[in-house]
């Protein structure tokens, strides 16, 4: 068993093809079979199985893409440890964070750091949290920005600020528009534009409606604070959605928003990281400038 070897499962996996895996890596899909073939001999397992032109990893095969994706990460470490020594002028570092984030939380942290290391090449990812989750498990992103919890037994999570989310409607609305306040249980009587179910800021909201025990009329769900904005403004519906995603809308009149009596839905945000005994230095320091932030914030 060999890197290029290794090389050749994760492209095959990620690309389900061995012609596409063979372009990726500029080699003739019949050598990469070939090798692949001989790991498969070494190893006495298929890595893969063939279904209508389609190629699927099998269960073999998962368990050494855990593995070798692994390899390659500890690899890209290696390197971006061995950078240090030049002061972190070279390397790179891969983050993924929701649209929130990316828009209000990430920008001041990575303008300090690129200030700090300009040569550091950064690459953000924006995707949900459950896809960027695996892009972190997979070692494709070094740390993620998530709204928590999140729970992992290989990862290290830090959480970093509490944000409280207030209820958004159009500047035009007939009723909500002329108020500062309102009632748990009048949210009901408002169709509501919210996030799919499968986001972690939906998972707040809901169990906000479950323990005031309101059912929300909704109406539409949208993946992007971005998408869900434009429809409030032209009063399609409410939604419930962090104070800080508004703030610009609100000076400009184009929003108003309400906070809800006696109850505050807040949602937590933190950084996630693979635990390690050891982290480059690059992402420590990345890790320091996200701390500041908060410190600064609280």
């Amino acid at each position: 068993m060999d890197l290029r070897q290794l090389e050749m499962v994760i492209a095959v996996a990620d690309n389900g093809s061995f012609t596409r895996a063979g372009q990726q890596l500029h080699v003739a899909q019949s050598a990469i079979s070939r090798k692949i073939g001989l790991l498969e001999d070494e190893l006495g397992e298929r890595l893969f199985k063939r279904v209508s032109k389609r190629v699927y990893v099998t269960p073999a095969g998962e368990t050494l893409l855990l593995y070798a994706r692994k390899v390659f990460q500890d690899l890209r470490n290696a390197s971006l440890e061995i950078s240090e020594h030049a002061h972190l002028e070279r390397g790179k570092l891969r983050i993924g964070a929701g649209i929130i984030a990316c828009t209000y939380l990430l920008p001041p942290v990575l303008e300090k750091f690129r200030t700090l290391y300009p040569r550091i090449d950064l690459q953000v990812t924006t995707a949900p949290t459950d896809v960027l989750l695996s892009k972190l498990r997979d070692n494709f992103i070094e740390l993620g920005v998530f709204t928590l919890p999140i729970r992992h037994p290989d990862l290290t999570v830090l959480p970093l600020w509490k944000e409280e989310m207030v209820v958004v409607t159009s500047v035009k609305h007939p009723v909500l528009a002329k108020r500062r306040w309102i009632k748990a249980e009048e949210l009901c009587n408002y169709p509501l534009i919210t996030f799919p179910k499968d986001a972690h800021t939906r998972s707040v909201i809901d169990a906000f409606f479950r323990e005031v025990r309101v059912t929300p009329q909704l109406s539409m769900e949208a993946e992007h604070v971005t998408t869900i904005k434009p429809l409030v403004k032209i009063d399609l519906g409410i939604s419930i959605i962090p104070f800080r995603a508004i703030v610009d809308e609100v000076k400009r009149k184009e929003l108003h928003y309400l906070r809800i009596r006696n109850y505050k839905v807040v949602r937590e945000v933190g950084i996630v990281y693979h635990k390690s005994d050891h982290l480059p230095k690059v992402l420590l320091e990345l890790i320091r400038l996200f701390k500041e932030l908060r410190d600064d914030e609280s």
